[in-house]
């Protein structure tokens, strides 16, 4: 027993060192000696565990995908076909959706590399870029384009990804690089609060975009306030 938590342990301690320094410098800008290194084992055990570079980046990468399976809505709209006949069941559809997302996007206590790694793998050309690409990034598109035209009608493909990029950009920014936010407003940290209105937000600006709510209605100091988000 002993042994087999050993091999656990440091298979464990690769995947996150490999996904600490992957979020950092690149997939491409880091080496398995450095990643052996951060995780305080011998380099032959990459091998060992994961046959070579390349699989270590598939293991970091199931990783992500175990955490992003948590939170897909398809399951949701699978079981509930019945919401997208009506405006109220489409609102609880698209709020549905948009939380599960900034869910997925809020920064972590545990593991905070994620998104960050997530980033720098749709920004690279390797094995990273093709499968966050292919399992996360391109399914998320379609998603919520097919969402949009289903909604409203349109077959505007550029319309509905300008929707989707305007509901998610301000929680990718606050997820990748949180200082960002914080330094153009000094002496007033985003928090934990300040990301939850940024959801709330977010979701008022997609069901406006849809058509589905006339405002995005907020009071100072408060989330949200209408009867529209009180019945979902």
């Amino acid at each position: 027993m002993a042994r087999s938590d050993n091999k656990e342990n440091s298979r464990m301690a690769l995947l996150i060192a490999a996904g600490e320094l992957f979020a950092e410098h690149g997939v491409s800008g880091t080496n398995v000696r450095a990643i052996a290194a951060k995780a305080g084992v011998n380099v032959a055990l990459i091998n060992y565990h994961f046959g070579n570079k390349d699989g270590l980046v598939n293991a970091v990468i199931d990783f992500v995908l175990d955490a992003y399976r948590f939170y897909t809505p398809d399951e949701f709209i699978k079981n509930n076909p019945q919401l997208w006949e009506t405006p109220a069941g489409q609102r609880q559809i698209v709020t549905y959706m948009v939380n599960q997302a900034f869910e997925f996007i809020r920064p972590r206590k545990e593991n905070p590399w994620i998104n960050t790694f997530i980033m720098r793998c749709a920004e690279a050309n390797d094995i990273g870029r093709r499968r966050i690409l292919a399992e996360i990034l391109i399914p998320g598109c379609i998603r919520y384009t097919r969402t949009y035209a289903r909604i409203t009608g349109s077959t505007n493909y550029r319309r509905a990804r300008c929707w989707a990029l305007s509901v998610f950009s301000p929680a990718f920014i606050y997820a990748t690089n949180p200082t960002i936010i914080d330094d153009t407003c000094p002496g007033k940290r985003a928090d934990d609060h300040f990301y939850d209105e940024l959801k709330n937000w977010s979701i008022n600006i997609a069901l406006h975009g849809l058509g589905l709510q006339e405002s995005v209605p907020f009071t100072e100091g408060s989330f949200l306030y209408t009867k529209t988000y009180s019945n979902i």
